[in-house]
C-alpha cells in the first residue's frame, strides 16, 4: 500500500491534470484512510528531492509558491543549487494547497479551497462565505473553503490580514498559520505572519480572541489593544500593549516603523514597492529606527530620509532594484 500511495503522488506531481482531477486528488490525500502512509510518502519524496535536481515539471510550481509567499528569486550558481532545492521543497510542502488541505481537513469542510493572493504594492478587501470581511496586505495569500460546512470556520493565512469576523457562537472563526492559530467568535483583529519573518503578530482591536502557539500547546486570550508576538524559531512569546492605529496603518497606505532594524524596514518596503533591495548584511548596523511615512510617498523620498537618519549608508535605485552600500 505504501508503494502504491507513493506512485500515485509521484504521478500526480509530474503531470498537469484538469482542475476537477486536482480537486479529487486533494480530497483523496486529505481523507483519513491511510493518512499516515500518505504523510510518510510526502515527507520521503521531499527529503529525496533535496538530494537531487529539481524534478521535471516542478519548476513552475516552485516559482508560483515563491511569488505567493514573498520568497526572493535566488541565484542559479551551481554551488547553491542543492541548497535552493532543499529550501524550495520544504516551502512547497509547507504552503502548497495540498498540505494546507491536510492541515484544515479536521474542520470537516467538504468542498474545494479558494486561494486569494495579493500582488506586490496592492491591498485587497474580500468577503468570505460567512460574511466575514478581510483586508489583505501586499504579498499575502489567504486559503479558504467555498463554504463553511463544519463546526468551525477555518482559513489559512500567509502574510498580513485584518479580520472583521461575523458573529456566530456555534461556529468559531479560526485563522491558521505556521505553528499558531487565532480563534474568534465575533471581533476585529490583525494578524501578521509573513513567511520571511521569524515572528508572528496578533493584535486585537475589539472583542476577544484566543491565540494558540508553540504547536498549539500554549495559549493567551487577548484583550482589546493587546498584541502577542511569537517567535517561530525560539518559541518565545511576548504580550504587550499596542498602538492599534500604527498596526493597521497599512490599510490607509501608510508606513509605520517602530524600533525596527534596517533589514526589517527593507523587507517591508519590498511589500509596498515593486523593488528588490540588494545589500550585504555586513553593510547594515544593528541599530533600530522609527519612521512614519504618509500615503503615496515615493521610494526615493523614503530612502533619502532613511539615509540621512542612518548616516552611514548610501543607496542607488536602478531599474527594479535598490542597491544599499556603506
Amino acid at each position: 500500500m505504501k508503494n502504491y500511495i507513493r506512485q500515485v503522488i509521484e504521478l500526480f506531481s509530474q503531470n498537469d491534470y484538469p482542475v476537477s482531477v486536482q480537486k479529487q486528488f486533494r480530497h483523496w490525500l486529505a481523507d483519513e484512510e491511510h493518512k499516515e502512509e500518505k504523510m510518510e510518502a510526502l515527507t520521503s519524496l521531499w527529503e529525496e528531492a533535496g538530494q537531487q535536481r529539481v524534478p521535471q515539471g516542478m519548476q513552475q510550481s516552485i516559482r508560483r509558491m515563491q511569488q505567493n509567499i514573498g520568497m526572493r528569486p535566488v541565484s542559479s550558481q551551481k554551488r547553491y543549487i542543492l541548497r535552493i532545492w532543499q529550501v524550495a521543497s520544504v516551502l512547497l510542502l509547507a504552503v502548497s494547497s495540498v498540505s494546507i488541505y491536510l492541515l484544515l481537513e479536521k474542520d470537516d469542510f467538504s468542498n474545494d479551497l479558494i486561494e486569494c493572493h495579493i500582488p506586490t504594492a496592492e491591498i485587497h478587501e474580500l468577503t468570505l462565505p460567512d460574511g466575514t470581511s478581510v483586508m489583505l496586505n501586499s504579498k499575502s495569500t489567504l486559503f479558504y473553503p467555498e463554504s463553511f460546512n463544519g463546526k468551525t470556520r477555518s482559513v489559512y493565512l500567509i502574510g498580513e490580514g485584518y479580520f472583521k469576523v461575523r458573529p456566530d457562537k456555534e461556529h468559531p472563526f479560526i485563522v491558521k498559520g505556521a505553528d499558531f492559530q487565532v480563534t474568534a467568535l465575533g471581533t476585529e483583529f490583525n494578524v501578521n505572519t509573513y513567511s520571511e519573518n521569524d515572528e508572528v503578530y496578533t493584535t486585537l482591536v475589539s472583542g476577544s480572541v484566543k491565540v494558540e502557539y508553540d504547536n498549539l500547546v500554549s495559549s493567551v486570550i487577548l484583550k482589546p489593544n493587546q498584541q502577542l508576538s511569537y517567535n517561530k524559531l525560539t518559541k518565545k512569546s511576548r504580550l504587550q500593549q499596542s498602538q492599534v492605529d500604527d498596526v493597521i496603518a497599512w490599510q490607509r497606505g501608510e508606513l509605520v516603523f517602530s524600533d525596527a532594524h534596517l533589514e526589517d524596514i527593507f523587507t517591508r518596503l519590498e511589500h509596498k514597492y515593486p523593488y528588490t533591495f540588494v545589500y550585504s548584511f555586513h553593510s547594515l548596523n544593528n541599530n533600530t529606527y522609527s519612521f512614519r511615512f504618509p500615503k503615496n510617498v515615493t521610494l526615493e523620498e523614503i530612502m533619502l530620509i532613511i539615509s540621512q537618519v542612518v548616516g552611514d549608508i548610501h543607496y542607488v535605485i536602478k531599474d527594479n532594484k535598490c542597491y544599499i552600500t556603506n
